[in-house]
C-alpha cells in the first residue's frame, strides 16, 4: 500500500538503499514489496542512460513510465519502491497526488550526499554503469532538493552515507499515520457525471490560459510553476511555445480524452493528465 520514493543525486547510493529497504520490508516484516528501478526501465528502453537523461524527450518518457508502474502496483498489501532520482519537484507532487487519490501513505527517503562525494563514487563504477560528467553535472545542475515543509516532501527521511538504515522510522512514516484523504484536486471525474464534458473543456482551457499568463509576463525557463495551480509545472517554457501549438495539443488531448474513457479514468485527474500531456507535446 505505501509508497517510498527514493530521492538523490546520481551515484548516491539510492539503489543500495533501496534493497535495504525492500530486505527489510520482506524479511523482517513479511510485506510483499515491489521495486521500480530506472535502471531497469532504462535498459527496456534499449538507451544509455548517458542519451537518455540529456534528451528531455526520452527522460519525459521514463518518468512517465515509472509514474505508470507505481500507480499499477499500490495495492493494500504491497510496499512500492520507486528507486529513481526523482529529481523533479513537479514530478514529486505528481506522485503525491495520486498516492493521496489511492489514500496511499507515502514517503520520502532522501540519500544526502555532496556532488564532489557522488562523483568520487560514480567514477569507481564500472565503466557501463559510470556518468559521464556531462550528464552528471546536467543532473546535479537540475536536483530540487525536496524540503520537509512542502505537503508533497513529507515525511521526509534523511539518510547520510555510513548512516545505519532506520528502519524502523522508515516503516512508522507509512504503516503508523492515518491514510491521507482524497480532496476534491485529487478524486478522478466520473466518466459518466453530466459535467465530466464540461469539466474537461473548462480546466483545459483554464490551464492554457494560465500558460498564457505566463507568456505575457515574459517568464521563460525550466521547471515553471502555473500560476493559480499550486505545484503543478511545465518541464520548459520559451518563445518556442507557441498559441497555436497551445490550442492543436488542447484539442488533441480533448479528442483522445473523450474517445479513450478507459485510459483517462485510471489517472489521477484532468489537470495532471493535460499538464504531462503537454509537457510530453509542447514544452519538450
Amino acid at each position: 500500500m505505501p509508497l517510498i520514493l527514493m530521492v538523490g543525486l546520481p551515484s548516491s547510493g539510492k539503489t543500495t538503499r533501496a534493497r535495504e529497504i525492500q530486505k527489510y520490508f520482506t524479511e523482517q516484516q513479511h510485506r510483499q514489496v515491489v521495486l521500480i528501478s530506472d535502471n531497469e526501465l532504462i535498459l527496456q528502453l534499449n538507451t544509455d542512460k548517458n542519451v537518455l537523461f540529456l534528451e528531455m524527450k526520452k527522460e519525459k518518457q521514463l518518468r512517465s513510465k515509472l509514474h505508470s508502474d507505481a500507480l499499477k502496483n499500490l495495492t493494500k498489501e504491497n510496499v512500492v519502491i520507486l528507486d529513481s532520482g526523482n529529481f523533479i519537484k513537479g514530478f514529486r507532487y505528481e506522485l503525491y497526488c495520486s498516492s493521496k487519490s489511492l489514500s496511499t501513505p507515502k514517503c520520502l527517503v532522501v540519500c544526502d550526499i555532496s556532488p564532489e562525494r557522488a562523483w568520487e563514487l560514480n567514477e569507481n563504477r564500472a565503466e557501463n554503469e559510470r556518468y559521464t560528467r556531462k550528464t552528471f553535472d546536467d543532473l546535479v545542475m537540475r536536483y530540487e532538493e525536496p524540503n520537509h515543509s512542502n505537503r508533497w516532501d513529507s515525511p521526509l527521511i534523511n539518510l547520510q552515507l555510513n548512516d545505519t538504515l532506520p528502519a524502523e522510522e522508515i516503516r512508522k512514516a507509512i504503516f503508523e499515520v492515518a491514510a491521507p484523504v482524497p480532496n476534491q484536486s485529487t478524486i478522478n471525474a466520473p466518466l459518466n457525471s453530466s459535467s465530466y464534458l464540461y469539466d474537461l473543456d473548462q480546466k483545459t482551457q483554464e490551464i492554457i490560459n494560465s500558460i498564457i499568463k505566463l507568456k505575457k509576463q515574459g517568464i521563460e525557463g525550466k521547471s515553471i510553476e502555473l500560476p493559480d495551480f499550486e505545484g503543478k509545472y511545465l518541464t520548459k517554457l520559451d518563445n518556442s511555445v507557441s498559441l497555436v501549438q497551445l490550442a492543436k495539443s488542447r484539442k488533441q488531448f480533448l479528442s483522445y480524452a473523450k474517445s479513450h474513457a478507459s485510459t483517462t479514468n485510471d489517472q489521477t485527474n484532468v489537470v495532471n493528465m493535460f499538464i504531462q500531456f503537454l509537457n510530453n507535446t509542447v514544452t519538450c
